[in-house]
């Protein structure tokens, strides 16, 4: 199974948007995460994040305590997300 959406995560004390690709298989959650504005990519290189597991973003290499800090904020955005009551 599948799941596309979008949100929106907040660092440095802005509002930025990403788009995310779950796919569940055999239980296990693969996560494609595509930042939307260009400044980030510095952060992160082309603006990709792809990860296995809900935790899985924690066993990135962040290139710094910057790039850290942006990871977990888009991890604890698609988190609320997913954990949201429709």
């Amino acid at each position: 199974m599948a799941r596309i959406f979008t949100t929106k995560f907040r660092f440095n004390h802005r509002l930025y948007d990403a788009i995310v690709t779950v796919v569940s298989h055999d239980g296990q959650m693969n996560f494609n995460v595509r930042v939307m504005d260009m400044e980030l990519f510095g952060l992160i290189p082309g603006g990709n994040l792809r990860y296995e597991g809900r935790e899985g973003f924690k066993d990135l290499q962040a290139q710094n305590d910057i790039s850290g800090s942006l990871m977990n904020s888009i991890a604890n955005a698609i988190e609320e997300h997913l954990v949201e009551k429709p």
